[in-house]
């Protein structure tokens, strides 16, 4: 585990995107330690913060209108708890780009640095009218190119 933990803090420097919370006491269980569902509602926040950020020159009201993603795959690892009323961090970058597809990883840390999840997540673009993947614009993809940097592979 310590290997791991080790692995985790150097990768925080491929991650470009952070969002800051705080635990609420809605998000403890019986034994005062956040529930582990809390994490993703964490990562689906921070996911939304990143395309926000990345996609700036969208109306907010629409953005996911008119690029709408799904989540298709998710998948989490926890290392340690969180309580109620810490600080933490939620690291979020895109890894990689397919035909319609992103592939999303997050690193969760207490403010202290202490990890305590790593996820990754598939996310498809959809065309709403055809309930289909739709592949992902020219112009997404050269805005996640600047932000990402040489940190991004293009797959398709």
């Amino acid at each position: 585990m310590n290997n791991k933990v080790e692995e985790l803090k150097k990768a925080l420097s491929l991650f470009r995107h952070k969002s800051r919370g705080k635990v609420q006491f809605a998000e403890v269980d019986t034994y005062g330690v956040v529930h582990n569902i809390k994490y993703f509602y964490w990562l689906e926040a921070a996911r939304t913060e990143y395309f926000s950020d990345l996609l700036t020159h969208l109306d907010p009201k629409n953005f996911l209108n008119e690029v709408p993603f799904m989540v298709v795959h998710a998948e989490i690892d926890y290392y340690s708890s969180a309580r109620f009323n810490d600080i933490y961090n939620v690291y979020t970058r895109v890894s990689s780009v397919r035909n319609s597809s992103l592939n999303f990883e997050n690193l969760i840390t207490l403010a202290n640095g202490t990890p305590l999840v790593s996820s990754s997540a598939i996310l498809v673009q959809l065309n709403v009218k055809e309930s289909s993947p739709q592949r992902i614009s020219d112009d997404i993809r050269l805005l996640l190119k600047n932000y990402e940097g040489e940190n991004i592979k293009f797959l398709d």
